[in-house]
């Protein structure tokens, strides 16, 4: 069987896929990748299905081994990875393209120069095993992916069987057991840099009870992600925005994206782990087709929104699809 090990860990390095939406009623969270786009683009390029299990890298990356010959992608956050071969001087590893990875290589993944996670696909997938119908880690609730944790070095990781999409890939870069990869590479979103991020939301239940100045500030100012902020979810601080009236609330359903405003006044913007449910007013809701530049912000950066309509909405996640798809068939990855 087809293993790798991690020989050293990143900040915080965990397996996921695309998650369990199938167990919010039993209190389950999403969970999954934080970014689904870099996730299924780095599958897609080494002949995976989309929900195949990744390796996700926080901030920092890991370093790897490979026990054979392998096809792998690396997508996301821009951590400047370098193979080391035996006998061979360090070569640097272009992302966002399929490589081929010779049996007993060494793959290190720096600190991430832009953006925030970065996905390893491995043809044949990270095959952990499968609990309440995903291999994703759940951090807080200590299951899922490799021991409920974070990767530590010494982990051994098993590959799945290469399926024949694999194969394919695999004859478009001839053989394995050497360092080869295409010249043409893929991308279908610009990592976030050091200036202001601009997210676009839709209005939530509680958006119209928030006092006249924190319309505007939500919809006019800049908020900055605390160092308090994790895979639950981004607490957004210096522009504290206050409700007409404060009351009490039940817990009502909550999703990744949502944003909810605590008694303190600064927002929290649920991710990828959040819980099902939450007992704060929901202000706004990020729409699908930017969680995924979310999960590429770092703590520390700012942060505007942009209100736009549920139709706006649902026509940027078709195109966002849409992009995905017309770049891998101009590689002939879909069609051929």
């Amino acid at each position: 069987m087809n293993r790798l090990r991690i020989l050293r860990a990143g900040l915080c390095s965990t397996v996921q896929d695309l998650g369990r939406p199938s167990f919010r009623d039993l209190g389950v969270p999403v969970g999954g990748a934080m970014d689904h786009v870099s996730h299924e683009l780095a599958n897609r390029l080494v002949g995976n299905p989309a929900n195949a299990a990744t390796i996700e890298n926080t901030l920092t990356g890991d370093e790897i081994e490979f026990a054979k010959d392998s096809l792998i992608a690396i997508t996301g956050a821009a951590m400047t990875p370098v193979l080391h071969c035996t006998g061979a001087d360090p070569q640097p590893v272009a992302q966002n393209r399929p490589v081929s990875i010779p049996a007993g290589s060494r793959l290190c993944l720096q600190s991430a120069r832009r953006g925030c996670r970065s996905y390893l696909a491995i043809a044949g997938g990270i095959n952990v095993p499968v609990v309440l119908e995903s291999r994703s880690t759940v951090l807080h609730a200590s299951f899922g992916g490799h021991q409920g944790r974070m990767l530590a070095a010494g982990d051994d990781l098993p590959i799945g069987v290469l399926s024949s999409s694999n194969t394919e890939v695999l004859a478009y870069l001839s053989t394995l057991g050497q360092f080869v990869h295409p010249r043409w590479f893929v991308r279908t979103m610009d990592l976030p840099n050091s200036d202001v991020a601009t997210l676009r939301i839709i209005s939530a239940t509680h958006t119209a009870q928030l006092m006249q100045s924190a319309r505007t500030l939500l919809s006019e100012s800049e908020f900055r992600i605390s160092s308090q902020s994790d895979r639950m979810g981004y607490r957004l601080v210096d522009q504290p925005l206050e409700l007409e009236q404060r009351q009490e609330l039940h817990s009502e359903g909550a999703v990744p994206g949502t944003i909810q405003l605590p008694r303190d006044g600064n927002p929290i913007l649920l991710m990828a782990d959040c819980a099902p449910t939450g007992g704060y007013p929901r202000i706004g809701h990020v729409i699908s087709a930017d969680l995924s530049l979310a999960a590429q912000l770092r703590p520390g950066q700012l942060v505007r929104f942009q209100m736009v309509t549920l139709e706006q909405a649902q026509h940027c996640c078709r195109h966002q699809q849409q992009c995905l798809t017309k770049a891998l068939a101009m590689v002939e990855l879909i069609s051929r």
